[in-house]
């Protein structure tokens, strides 16, 4: 069985401000507080559900 629902939101956790925000696949991941340019070797990704754990 594989890691992780392939419909997951995928979110990333700022380094620089430590912010979490939601990434569209497709389009540049931006921080929306800092500006900081979050990428899968800059920034920590996170799998969210929208399940309200």
């Amino acid at each position: 069985m594989k890691m992780g629902a392939d419909n997951a939101p995928l979110s990333y956790r700022c380094s620089r401000c430590g912010n979490t925000f939601k990434v569209n696949p497709g389009s540049a991941s931006i921080c929306p507080v800092c500006g900081f340019n979050c990428g899968p070797d800059k920034c920590r990704r996170l799998e969210t559900s929208d399940e309200g754990y």
